[in-house]
Parts: C-alpha cells; sequence; structure tokens
C-alpha cells in the first residue's frame, strides 16, 4: 500500500472510531457540528440573491462562461474557515472531513427549496485515475456521497470519468483553466434523460462545472445543476 492510500485509509479509519473534528482548525467538535464555534464565526455563506442564481459568482460571469448548467447552488464562500478546510479535505489527507462538510450542501439545497423531487442523481466532478492513485480518494465524490445519504439524491459514482490527464487548474490562470479541461470528461449513458446535480468542492472560474455539464448534456442529460462546498469571491486573473 503507497503512502497516499495508506493516509486516507488512516483518515477513515480515525473519522471512525474518534470524535469528529473541525474541518478548519482540528479541534474536536460535537458529531452533527460542522466547525467549531470559534471557525464557524469565521464561514462566510452567501446571502440570498448575493451571487447569480446560474454560475454562483459575484459579479456574475455568464457573458465570459456561458454555461452550460442552470443553477449554482454555492455553500460558502472560499475564504475564512472555509479555505483551509477545503485545504485539509484535499491535500492534507482528511476525507473524513467530507461527512462532516456534507450538511452545509444539505442545508443548503434545503435553504433553496431544492431536493430528491427536482434532482434524479447526484454526480461527482471526476479526477484521472494518476491523481486518484495519488490522493487515495476523489474529495467531490466523498461530499457527494454523504450529501446523498442526507438527502436522498441517488449518487451515481459513475456518471463522470475523466478520460485524459489535464494540468491541475489550480496551478493555472483565468484564461488557461477555460481551455485546460476541452474534452477531458466522458458521461455515462445512464444519464440520459437524468436531472443531475453536479458536486464539486470549489467553484472558481466555472471551467470544471462547465465542462462536466457540456459532457452531461452530451449524454442526453435533461438538465445540470451544481452544488459547491465553496465558491470564490472574484474571477482569478
Amino acid at each position: 500500500m503507497n503512502n497516499s492510500k495508506l493516509r486516507a485509509l488512516t483518515g477513515f479509519v480515525s473519522f471512525l472510531f474518534f470524535p469528529p473534528i473541525c474541518p478548519d482548525c482540528g479541534r474536536s467538535i460535537a458529531r452533527g457540528e460542522i466547525f467549531c464555534p470559534a471557525c464557524k464565526n469565521k464561514l462566510e455563506r452567501p446571502l440570498p440573491g448575493e451571487v447569480c442564481a446560474r454560475c454562483g459568482k459575484t459579479p456574475c460571469t455568464c457573458p465570459e462562461l456561458r454555461p452550460a448548467f442552470d443553477r449554482t447552488f454555492p455553500a460558502a464562500y472560499y475564504t475564512g474557515s472555509m479555505t483551509r478546510a477545503v485545504h485539509n479535505l484535499k491535500f492534507n489527507h482528511h476525507p473524513g472531513h467530507a461527512k462532516t462538510l456534507a450538511p452545509l450542501l444539505a442545508l443548503t439545497l434545503q435553504e433553496a427549496d431544492v431536493g430528491r423531487k427536482d434532482f434524479d442523481l447526484l454526480a461527482a466532478a471526476p479526477m484521472s485515475k494518476k491523481r486518484y492513485k495519488q490522493r487515495g480518494y476523489n474529495q467531490a465524490a466523498l461530499l457527494a456521497l454523504e450529501t446523498a445519504k442526507l438527502t436522498g439524491i441517488p449518487f451515481d459514482p459513475k456518471a463522470l470519468t475523466k478520460i485524459r490527464e489535464t494540468k491541475a487548474q489550480h496551478d493555472l490562470s483565468a484564461e488557461q483553466r477555460r481551455t485546460n479541461l476541452n474534452g477531458s470528461f466522458r458521461a455515462d449513458e445512464a444519464v440520459r434523460g437524468k436531472r443531475v446535480l453536479l458536486c464539486d468542492d470549489v467553484l472558481t472560474t466555472g471551467s470544471t462545472a462547465n465542462e462536466a455539464a457540456q459532457a452531461l448534456l452530451a449524454a442526453g442529460a435533461a438538465s445540470v445543476d451544481v452544488l459547491v462546498l465553496s465558491v470564490t469571491k472574484s474571477q482569478i486573473i
């Protein structure tokens, strides 16, 4: 077993046998809590009507992005406690944080008055086999899985596949992000006729969500909406 898989396994075991911890600072929290009180105070969530209902951004980036998806439901801004929470989930080998953070995604859907009646399946932004092997898990898939348990929306882990290697999006400029993923996703035929809710951890330019939505629609999906744990406040340069 390589080091990445061992760290991922350790994270799962720790979550099963030890109390949950704050995904930001690592302090113990009670079951049912998402952040400790101090980090909860640093969590910044979009106010009603503050972000564009379609692209999820403020200011709206629809003219540049031309989203293939219809709506975006962002749970929080990628700032304050959420910045470190996402970093810990993705890069510091804390897959158990997905279970801690998923209630925030479920709450976001509830606040938007959407749920099981509005979607046929949950899909996750995919990662390449190489990156999956390095990390040991796909954080977007874990968030989707835990959200499915809370909302009753079925999660299909095979709905989307990444079919070619690309550069990491977080290393690229906004312009590079828009073309880096072109043609890199493939959707399963099981999405045909389905109303799909696409889950991811961070929405920056929206390029990943847009490429994934295009693949889903090309495979016959009836519609695609996006549920994202965090969204950056401004466009990257």
